[in-house]
């Protein structure tokens, strides 16, 4: 069974098949698309999830836990959900959000590969926000790595890092790791391996736990130090303790 509802200038279409029901809403908001999808995960107890969109990059996921078991019980905490995710959408400030969802779809080109529809989403980003210092920081790692323009790429890396140390942004509002993260890459992409290495470590010192810092590391040769420096690492006493702190992430 479908049931339209109408909901002011938007239609939530509500899909109802036996036990499961999923609603897809579209709204278009401060000249934006949003996309509200919500579903239900499991049984007994059933988890109704509702996910949050902007142009096709996750947002927000609002999630309830329910042993309720009745149908029309059940579709009107459905309906509540979904109700309070349009809320937020609509009343709530969307510049955040929109910020986040830039990042997220860059951080999603980057690790795919797609560096050239990564400095497209970069540059379309800039138009809206074009002071954010970490989106200025991801242009300059871009344009070392797209247009090839190494000394450009520095160039902007290196002053988006130093507003932001001479800014009173708090490190609540900017992952300082991020920053030495793209300036490291484009080192590494300028061929100077030391000023890389130096990068990367700054990076992890504000982010001791960060892959990508670590994983940069590894690439240009800088291996973990051996538990005890007097063995070879391929003794025992280095190889097995080391695997094992290393999983256990104390390492």
């Amino acid at each position: 069974m479908i049931v339209i509802l109408n909901m002011g200038k938007e239609d939530v279409v509500n899909i109802i098949s036996r036990k499961f029901s999923d609603f897809s809403t579209k709204i278009e908001h401060q000249g934006k698309p949003f996309y509200i999808i919500t579903d239900l995960h499991g049984s007994e107890p059933v988890t109704i999830k509702t996910t949050i969109y902007l142009e096709g990059a996750h947002i927000e996921t609002l999630k309830i836990t329910t042993s309720v078991r009745e149908e029309s019980e059940l579709s009107n905490l459905i309906d509540s959900q979904h109700n309070r995710a349009i809320k937020k959408v609509t009343e709530e400030e969307t510049a955040d959000k929109t910020r986040i969802a830039y990042f997220r779809e860059i951080k999603r080109l980057l690790k795919k590969g797609e560096l050239s529809r990564a400095m497209d989403a970069t540059g379309k980003a800039l138009t809206e926000f074009p002071e954010d210092l970490l989106l200025i920081s991801y242009h300059g790692y871009l344009t070392s790595t797209v247009d090839k323009d190494h000394d450009r790429g520095l160039e902007i890396c290196k002053k988006a890092i130093k507003k932001l140390m001479e800014s009173e942004a708090s490190d609540t509002d900017f992952s300082y790791s991020l920053f030495y993260l793209n300036l490291g890459r484009t080192y590494v992409m300028s061929n100077l391996k030391k000023d890389a290495i130096e990068a990367f470590r700054k990076g992890l010192s504000f982010d001791p736990k960060n892959q990508e810092l670590a994983s940069g590391l590894q690439v240009l040769g800088m291996r973990k130090r051996p538990i005890f420096p007097t063995l070879s690492r391929s003794n025992p006493l280095n190889k097995y303790p080391g695997i094992i702190l290393t999983k256990l992430k104390i390492r």
